[in-house]
């Protein structure tokens, strides 16, 4: 063969080199036969199959039956929710000045049958994951099998790293209040049964009577505990144990996080086109890779407030002066040994 005039072989050929190996390789870019090889061939499917999911209404439902969401358009503000109290609660804010004289008014209570107010947590949350696949990953080709559990496996890392997101927004908020778990056995199925009791007892009867009005976001180190008191007590899943939804995340262990199903939820923001998520592939060429992200901007609405009323210190039954504080609604529950 003369220089220049190298022909590349047809699609599934094989080429015989001069060490006398013998290089198979695909130049299609399709899937064939079950089989393909190829990183460009591999991300275009894979992306595809991503946008498919996500934009294609299955993500939605199925968020959906996790935690109330809800998906707005371009450029509008998330819808504010409200609900009327249960019960009556102390709430604390910031010392102030009354109208009336030098008092300084610390604790305030809010009334049952008084409008509970949920608004959006001052950060928001952008769930960005990226993967980078090397050419050299993908010379030995890859299957449509292979390639489904690559995928599931990078949606669940996806899953948990987005709830450690939501996770670290709700330890700042306004609206979390915090209470300890200690003593916990370390037996994995004692220690589940310990925590459900310690759950139970911390419930905020304000915003719920019992586990199933919430949905809880627990650290993902606990799922083998729960899946093994689950089994124990012959249930088929952690859910079926706890009475509730249940979701969780990755990175450090932040407790238990009770999230009323009535009030808590996501506003996820779509773009021009109605997309929830960006789906991107960019071709890194000094690393010879693809790398594969995909983004999600969402507003936690989780910053609680009530409007107190508080009276003329002169004459209790004059209320006139008002103010929006922050409530607890959110529980933080930290798990210690």
């Amino acid at each position: 063969m003369k220089t220049n005039e190298y022909i590349k072989p047809t699609n599934w050929s094989t080429a015989l080199t001069e060490q006398g190996g013998i290089i198979r390789f695909n130049s299609s870019a399709e899937v064939k036969d079950n089989g393909a090889t190829g990183a460009e061939t591999f991300v275009e499917i894979l992306t595809e199959g991503l946008d498919d999911y996500f934009n294609g209404g299955d993500w939605e439902a199925a968020a959906e039956d996790a935690i109330p969401c809800e998906f707005r358009p371009k450029g509008t503000e998330p819808t504010t929710q409200q609900i009327m109290l249960m019960q009556d609660r102390s709430v604390e804010f910031d010392p102030r000045k009354s109208i009336y004289d030098d008092s300084t008014f610390e604790k305030g209570e809010a009334v049952a049958g008084d409008f509970l107010f949920c608004e959006a947590t001052p950060h928001a949350a952008l769930f960005s994951f990226r993967q980078t696949f090397f050419d050299h990953h993908m010379i030995a080709g890859f299957t449509a099998n292979g390639m489904g559990q690559m995928a599931e496996k990078m949606l669940k890392d996806f899953e948990l790293s987005c709830g450690a997101t939501i996770a670290k927004i709700l330890t700042s908020a306004a609206s979390t209040e915090t209470k300890a778990l200690t003593g916990l056995s370390k037996n994995p199925r004692e220690r589940a049964e310990d925590i459900i009791d310690g759950l139970t007892m911390n419930i905020n009867q304000a915003v719920g009577t019992s586990l199933s009005d919430f949905v809880l976001l627990i650290p993902a180190k606990e799922v083998a505990g729960f899946e093994r008191a689950a089994q124990r007590a012959g249930l088929s899943d952690v859910e079926e144990l706890l009475g509730c939804g249940t979701q969780f995340y990755s990175g450090e262990d932040l407790g238990i996080f009770m999230l009323p199903k009535d009030m808590a939820s996501l506003s996820f923001r779509q773009d021009g086109d109605g997309d929830v998520w960006q789906i991107h592939a960019t071709r890194n060429a000094n690393a010879a890779a693809w790398d594969v992200e995909i983004i999600g901007v969402a507003d936690v609405m989780a910053q609680a407030k009530v409007q107190l009323k508080l009276a003329n210190p002169a004459d209790p039954a004059e209320k006139l002066q008002v103010e929006l504080v922050d409530f607890p609604m959110v529980t933080r529950v930290t798990l210690g040994e």
